[in-house]
């Protein structure tokens, strides 16, 4: 049995990716891992957060621990990374004509637009649409905002609670990176890895086109559940093993979201965000609430409520009793008050498309550092030279000092380009485990097996390259490709 997984994100399958082959294979080998390393940390992150009105808490608790995602970032082996850091809310125009106050269609302030007003009383907003904070030559950090890098998201992140109650989160970060928001140019750069990190407490609702979503809001309640977001989730968002209905309360087991509905499939996101940034180069978080059978990244994983199925029926929260709602799969207490997360079945769907840099937290806690914190570790895993995936530790050369792993290495130019340019690097000899030998022609490149640099989930072994004098070229990648073994 050939033991392998497929990283979406960051490692995947040679059989994706035929025009990069190994020079030999062992026999007993099937397939190669690859993976992307930047000779430069650059990371673009954009945050997109629900301003629908029952996230006010969660902002608050979310922006308290910023300074978590700050620290793992700064803990970097090479410092922070050179940062642009957005933050977008989950209002978009879906057609909602009418529908409510807080459903404007079109609002030109939303829409995907990058949200920098300070709405913390006494803070600074950063001097311009996102905050940027880059390593100059001489060591220095150049930064468009005063204080510290989490007191500066803290102060664009609580972005109200005043937004619709029909959360588009992937739409709206569409929105935000399509080119169609010029206010938001600049913001991607080339060779910079993304991330892109959802907070929300409900699913998904975004809509394939404008005149859809209005023809099915318009709907008579009684057909569609009742005026609030049941017509949403989960009527039109999943498909489940019996037919929801829209009068009566119920219990459904293996529910997945449509593609065949107003809404937009999930998946449709995913390509969106492939053709936008290389899949190599992505991390994707989502804090939200558990759908059913998904085990969640936090320490301990956390399930749903009710692990198997989803269910429907009268809720009371704070005072406000919805007929028919799709109940929560998860609950806490915030400053005295129900804090409860519908389950995103949608979002796990699309996050589902990211291997292991798609990470799921619950929002039903009282502290998310750890939750940012494992953001920040997976974002260093993206980018650290440290081999990810069922690489063969085999040593391809018993006569050359230290494990010698049957990898090709390449400094790639413009990756992913139509003027993408590599140049072959070959495996150094070695005096010992750790050293090249004298004389050994640069640029040249070894392995290192160091579980401190890189501990589990990853392999131990660390990519090192000895350039000697020559440091590579600005903008260069390094792309190692290394056998997979078989089990």
């Amino acid at each position: 049995m050939v033991k392998h997984a497929l990283f979406v994100a960051a490692v995947t399958l040679l059989g994706g990716c035929p025009d990069r082959s190994l020079s030999a294979v062992d026999p007993q080998q099937q397939g190669a891992t690859i993976k992307d390393i930047p000779v430069s940390a650059d990371i673009d992150v954009l945050f997109v957060i629900d301003n629908s009105a029952s996230t006010s808490d969660k902002q608050t608790l979310f922006a308290q621990n910023f300074p978590k995602f700050v620290q793992a970032l700064d803990a970097f082996p090479t410092g922070r990374p050179n940062l642009h850091v957005a933050v977008i809310d989950t209002t978009v125009d879906i057609g909602v004509q009418g529908y409510g106050p807080s459903c404007p269609s079109p609002d030109p302030g939303d829409n995907g637009v990058f949200q920098v007003t300070a709405r913390v009383p006494g803070c600074t907003p950063p001097n311009g649409k996102y905050i940027t904070d880059i390593k100059a030559a001489d060591g220095t950090r150049q930064v468009n905002y005063s204080g510290t890098l989490d007191s500066a998201l803290s102060c664009i992140a609580q972005i109200g609670a005043n937004g619709c109650g029909f959360e588009a989160p992937l739409e709206a970060m569409k929105r935000a990176l399509d080119s169609s928001r010029p206010e938001n140019t600049g913001f991607l750069r080339p060779g910079a890895y993304l991330a892109v990190i959802f907070l929300t407490d409900e699913d998904d609702a975004s809509v394939k086109d404008g005149s859809a979503g209005n023809a099915v809001f318009s709907l008579p309640d009684a057909q569609v559940g009742g005026h609030d977001d049941f017509r949403v989730q989960p009527l039109f968002a999943y498909l489940c093993d019996q037919a929801i209905s829209a009068t009566a309360p119920g219990t459904y087991t293996g529910c997945k979201a449509r593609t065949d509905s107003y809404l937009q499939d999930p998946g449709y996101y995913a390509q969106f965000l492939s053709s936008v940034k290389n899949p190599g180069q992505l991390v994707v978080a989502v804090i939200g609430g558990p759908p059913p059978g998904l085990m969640t990244n936090d320490n301990p994983p956390q399930t749903a409520t009710s692990p198997t199925d989803i269910v429907t029926g009268p809720l009371t929260l704070n005072g406000f009793t919805q007929a028919l709602a799709l109940e929560p799969s998860c609950s806490t207490t915030l400053n005295g008050s129900a804090s409860l997360g519908r389950p995103a079945v949608r979002l796990a769907s699309f996050l589902s498309n990211y291997g292991t840099r798609g990470r799921f937290y619950t929002v039903c806690q009282s502290d998310y550092s750890a939750a940012l914190t494992d953001i920040g570790k997976t974002l260093f895993n993206a980018i650290s030279p440290c081999l990810e995936g069922p690489v063969d530790a085999t040593d391809a050369d018993p006569n050359n000092p230290g494990t010698q792993l049957q990898c090709t290495v390449a400094d790639v130019q413009n990756i992913n380009s139509k003027t993408e340019t590599r140049t072959q690097i070959p495996a150094c000899a070695m005096q010992d485990a750790t050293t090249p030998a004298a004389g050994t022609k640069t640029p040249c490149w070894y392995t290192d097996l160091n579980q401190a640099s890189c501990p589990a989930p990853d392999t131990g072994y660390e990519l090192k390259i000895d350039r000697g004098n020559e440091p590579p070229s600005p903008g260069t990648t390094v792309e190692v490709e290394c056998a997979v073994t078989t089990m």
